[in-house]
């Protein structure tokens, strides 16, 4: 049987450095951003995002806000972010690297639904794009007063309740989540699919992994080879301070991206025994 790789398998010997006025940080951040796009228009700004992406107006107001947030923390950073590209602000040696993706799910929040989120994940400056380098994530849902936080090695939390996985162990008890925008079941993913006891579909990675993070569902799978750094790294964290398992689809530890135009596919679970059922069942019948 395949089984997955360890969580924390690239940098286990990783000492978070940072210090606790991140939380009061993220939480700043998710409330002004939060505020503003509420406010903002759903209408097309006429202009496409670092990644080519169309950008909506709320896009920007989200970009706009989390990028005046973060200059008020008077911090040395850099920022990389979905919508404008990489940028340095604050004046100083940045110690710290935020990923951000102001509005993951921008579809989701066009049409009124429910599912889409402010990501940022803080990792050292010069770290690799992995979730075992992130020692801050934040996944903010938009249409929520309050975020998940997660500080490397102090576990996640939403407020003052600790996240936890499900820790359901059996492929045949699971609610799971996947993502099939732009991609057609592949026989691997149906045979996953009919495997489980339910199977949802969110088309907001970061809401997605949060939601196995918080125990309501028990996994998450996309095997497209599309997600992108900005939209999983906070999520991914979150996931393993709650006590679960990330990995590829062979079941080794996640991919390093090198940049954010790096994609990438994973299994997220909120076991490592649910993890290799996962992965096992995706590569059945393979020699």
């Amino acid at each position: 049987m395949r089984q997955a790789a360890r969580n924390g398998s690239v940098g286990s010997n990783i000492v978070s450095t940072v210090d606790s006025p991140w939380r009061e940080r993220l939480l700043t951040l998710h409330t002004q951003v939060h505020n503003m796009v509420t406010k903002a228009g759903c209408a097309s700004a006429g202009t496409k995002n670092a990644k080519g992406d169309h950008v909506k107006l709320f896009d920007l107001t989200a970009n706009d806000t989390a990028l005046a947030v973060l200059r008020k923390f008077q911090l040395p950073l850099v920022v990389d972010s979905e919508e404008s590209g990489r940028q340095e602000i604050g004046s100083g040696v940045p110690r710290h690297r935020l990923v951000l993706d102001p509005v993951d799910g921008s579809d989701n929040w066009a049409r009124g639904l429910p599912l889409s989120a402010l990501s940022c994940a803080v990792l050292p400056v010069d770290a690799p794009l992995h979730p075992d380098w992130v020692e801050a994530a934040l996944v903010g849902p938009l249409d929520e007063d309050t975020p998940l936080i997660a500080l490397k090695g102090s576990g996640a939390w939403r407020g003052n309740d600790r996240l936890e996985t499900s820790k359901l162990r059996n492929i045949t008890e699971a609610t799971i989540s996947v993502e099939l925008n732009h991609h057609s079941p592949s026989p691997s993913l149906a045979r996953l699919m009919a495997a489980a006891r339910g199977v949802r579909c969110y088309g907001c990675a970061s809401r997605a992994l949060s939601l196995v993070a918080a125990g309501a569902t028990d996994a998450h799978v996309d095997v497209r080879n599309r997600l992108t750094a900005e939209s999983y790294l906070a999520a991914t964290r979150l996931v393993i301070e709650a006590g679960g398992w990330v990995v590829g689809l062979d079941g080794a530890s996640l991919a390093v991206a090198e940049s954010l135009t790096n994609r990438v596919s994973l299994v997220a679970a909120s076991s490592r025994e649910l993890c290799d059922e996962i992965v096992e069942v995706l590569h059945y019948g393979e020699h």
